[in-house]
């Protein structure tokens, strides 16, 4: 019998908070086993739970137990046992490592913007468990065995690289993997040439394929034959004036998705407008374990519920994810998606912890700026940067907006665009900000993660 991604416990209820209830039901007995599984290791775990006051695995009677406990980890206690591990053992996968070094048969990791990586382990096991979780995901997209799919993410050792292109071989789809790396003219060649019907890519990526194929293969990438566009690793994918372009210039469905790190997996429905991301891996992976960010108490997992996400994985062996604090401001809804009409948990990600902006006592993620602003595309090219005088999260003076112009627009409307968005900001975000208009390719386009915030003071 098949396991329903949506809803893998086969839960008869339809009612959410029931729903979610009885989920709680079925993660909590993987839990007890995952727990016992954490308290072996004496280096990193058990000390978390005896300062969290746990003296035994057998103290964490219920999810509500569990829920209750602190952060575990986040990216910078992370950062450090990967640190002491390599000074007390010489590896650097982390004193919180609870599988043998020798059987960590693969790894990926951040991109290290802080100078080290942050490294994901997998044994041979978890490798095997996360290529099930991210077919799931490739079979929700339509992507079918034995078709030609383009990985144009980064192939480094990036979730969305390495990993991403051995999971759709052992799905049994032809990954062509090019990787950003490349540059855009060589993978518009590439894709002219294999015609793949799926392409893997960042919007920023997207949006310069679409900007630049006229110009580099001398046809629009309508002509490319390309079916479905599975975005990931910035916001975006999930903006209508994004999903319109694509459509209009692509012909092609575009998901938005994400999935890799400790067996949890998301991806969009094809519905025109955007209900968020179908959690696909309850059975594996705890994602939207929701706390205020400020008091850190737990939400409610009720539909329409906002919070921080902790990431916790159900079974897993090498360095799991156990109350992992991601930074992620994370919606979900429980309960049937207006678009597709399956039931089950969406998520949408709202910001980050760390990238949120105080504004005059609005409190704000870029990625709402970046929603509005889109919707005067085509007027504009997309391209943006928040300019802060100092680091967020606390906005002093006017918010500064650089926008650049799409081709076209003359000069001498660019003060009445840059009036009409101020405006609009102010009615959907509650803050003027003081918006430039700059010309076309003003600002650095990058295949990767585009970062929407530069830290410019003023002279």
């Amino acid at each position: 019998m098949s396991i329903n991604p949506h809803n893998p416990y086969a839960i008869a209820t339809r009612d959410p908070a029931e729903y979610q209830a009885q989920l709680g039901e079925h993660r909590f007995r993987k839990l007890k086993e995952q727990i016992r599984y954490l308290w072996s290791n004496e280096d990193y775990f058990r000390p978390r739970f005896l300062a969290a006051g746990v003296n035994s695995p057998d103290d964490i009677r219920s999810i509500d137990d569990f829920r209750r406990l602190p952060a575990f980890m986040d990216k910078a206690s992370h950062r450090q046992s990967q640190e002491d591990s390599l000074a007390r053992y010489n590896h650097p996968f982390g004193l919180h490592l609870t599988a043998p070094l020798e059987s960590v048969v693969h790894l990926a990791g951040t991109s290290g913007t802080t100078g080290r990586p942050t490294f994901y382990a997998f044994t041979k096991r978890d490798l095997e468990i996360s290529h099930q979780t991210l077919g799931r995901l490739f079979k929700e997209a339509g992507i079918r065995p034995g078709e030609t799919t383009f990985h144009a993410f980064g192939l480094s050792l990036w979730l969305a690289g390495v990993t991403y292109v051995q999971a759709l071989e052992a799905y049994g789809a032809r990954p062509v993997a090019l990787g950003a790396e490349a540059g855009v003219p060589k993978i518009l060649n590439y894709i002219d040439f294999t015609r793949p019907t799926t392409l893997f890519a960042t919007p920023s990526m997207i949006n310069q394929l679409i900007d630049r194929a006229p110009g580099e293969i001398g046809k629009p990438v309508g002509a490319l034959g390309i079916r479905r566009i599975l975005c990931a690793g910035e916001p975006g994918a999930g903006l209508p004036a994004f999903r319109q372009r694509v459509r209009e210039h692509f012909g092609a469905e575009v998901f938005d998705m994400m999935g890799g790190a400790w067996h949890n997996a998301l991806v969009s429905c094809t519905s025109t407008d955007y209900h968020g991301m179908h959690y696909l891996t309850d059975d594996s992976c705890f994602r939207y374990d929701l706390v205020d960010p400020v008091s850190k108490e737990p939400i409610p997992l009720t539909d329409g519920a906002v919070g921080e996400a902790l990431h916790t994985a159900l079974d897993y062996q090498a360095a799991p994810a156990f109350r992992y604090a991601t930074g992620d401001i994370i919606k979900i809804n429980v309960g049937e998606c207006p678009g597709c009409g399956v039931f089950g948990t969406r998520l949408q990600i709202v910001g980050r912890v760390d990238d949120m902006l105080a504004i005059k006592g609005v409190k704000v993620y870029p990625a709402a700026i970046q929603n509005v602003v889109l919707q005067f595309q085509p007027e504009i090219s997309g391209e943006l940067r928040i300019r802060l005088d100092a680091p967020p999260p606390r906005v002093e003076g006017q918010l500064r907006l650089s926008i650049e112009a799409a081709t076209g627009v003359p000069e001498t409307q660019w003060p009445e665009l840059a009036r009409r968005i101020e405006q609009r900001i102010r009615e959907l975000l509650t803050f003027r900000p003081a918006v430039t208009i700059l010309p076309f390719g003003s600002l650095p386009r990058t295949g990767g993660k585009t970062k929407l915030i530069e830290i410019a003071p003023l002279p």
